[in-house]
């Protein structure tokens, strides 16, 4: 196996594919990064069996084979490399590189051992402007479960059916949905649940604009094309929360306000939440403003928002960060906040459509805050 490749063009690949490097793994091999010459071109592939990257890099083919290469310090390596072109010369499974004046030998294991990933049916194909699913992964993968405790709250659900793509994310403390209606669907409507690092992976390849994307879904794997890129996952197996069933249907207040100023406002007095290490801020709702308050040993912060409110005074807390977390993805110049009392969560919704909707958990109010 030998052959030349442009170095900026190998790290692109190399930084592209090694997202899906296990973090641990008892399949060693599994560690490396593989590497496929054939043609006048080089496969880059990474794989966790839970998600796998691959990418083409042109490349100039002596002799075609394939090798498995360590893959943090070859990642690393190359990050480091000066020479324009990188030329690579693998007999038994031992990488003799050359880059400028730097010269190294790499100890492989052999491609045919490489796990891949199954081919994916194509159930189901929908077909998305690349900025409409970044939007939605971008709006709604935060709320994603981060610890394992319920497995299946690390991932997201998507529905597909004749109405577009919904994409739903909950923690127990707050959930995050995205509705896009622009999407054309080919296949039988259905619900997935799909692992949140894969679809930031996803979402991380898509170009910021361009022609469509299409998704492909088996009964058992999400896979997509973009460009030289392509990213297969394993779909998640159980059954979602049923999030319709706690969705409020009623609201006892409503606040309009503008979004930036309530964000800006709650970050201000959150510098004095978190020095409390509680992280709490309340809301207290009357008289056309948000008054927005926190206090801990060593201080206290207060700040108005001026808001139109229609309905019933209310004061109600929250952890300051979930608040944040939902105003920091929106674009809205405005947005509804909708309650029904202080033990009740709070809905953030759009002033116009249903392109979102967030509802987040308060805290008991305890006296003195």
């Amino acid at each position: 196996m030998r052959f030349f490749v442009d170095t900026n063009e190998l790290n692109a690949g190399i930084s592209t594919v090694v997202k899906a490097l296990p973090a641990r793994t008892t399949v060693s091999i599994l560690e490396g990064i593989y590497m496929k010459a054939a043609g006048n071109t080089l496969l880059l592939r990474c794989s966790d069996l839970s998600i796998q990257i691959e990418t083409v890099v042109a490349a100039t083919v002596e002799e075609e084979g394939t090798i498995v290469l360590p893959g943090k310090l070859f990642a690393e390596m190359v990050r480091k490399l000066t020479g324009e072109m990188t030329s690579f010369d693998v007999k038994k499974n031992t990488a003799s590189i050359e880059s400028g004046r730097f010269k190294t030998t790499l100890q492989g294991e052999s491609g045919a051992e490489f796990h891949t990933m199954s081919s994916v049916s194509r159930d189901l194909t929908v077909t998305v402007k690349p900025d409409a699913l970044k939007r939605m992964v971008r709006g709604c993968i935060f709320a994603a479960a981060q610890d394992d405790s319920k497995p299946i709250l690390t991932g997201a659900l998507m529905e597909v059916d004749g109405n577009g793509v919904t994409l739903v994310a909950l923690d127990g403390y707050r959930l995050a949905l995205r509705r896009e209606s622009a999407i054309e669907a080919k296949g039988e409507a259905s619900n997935m649940i799909i692992p949140a690092r894969s679809l930031l992976e996803i979402a991380r390849v898509l170009p910021d604009e361009g022609g469509d994307v299409s998704i492909v879904f088996s009964r058992t794997h999400i896979m997509t094309d973009v460009g030289d890129t392509n990213i297969t996952a394993r779909l998640m197996e159980g059954e979602f929360i049923k999030y319709k069933q706690i969705l409020p249907d009623s609201h006892a207040t409503r606040v309009r306000v503008n979004r930036k100023d309530l964000l800006e406002g709650i970050d201000r007095v959150a510098l004095m939440a978190r020095a409390s290490k509680s992280n709490l801020i309340k809301l207290t709702i009357a008289d056309s403003l948000v008054n927005i308050t926190a206090n801990s040993e060593i201080g206290r912060s207060v700040e108005d928002v001026e808001a139109s409110i229609m309905g019933s005074d209310i004061e109600i807390a929250f952890n300051a960060r979930y608040f944040t977390d939902v105003l920091r993805v929106l674009d809205e110049e405005e947005i509804f906040l909708d309650m029904t009392n202080n033990i009740s969560p709070c809905v953030v919704r759009p002033v116009q459509g249903d392109g979102f909707y967030y509802l987040i958990l308060p805290v008991r109010i305890f006296s003195g805050m």
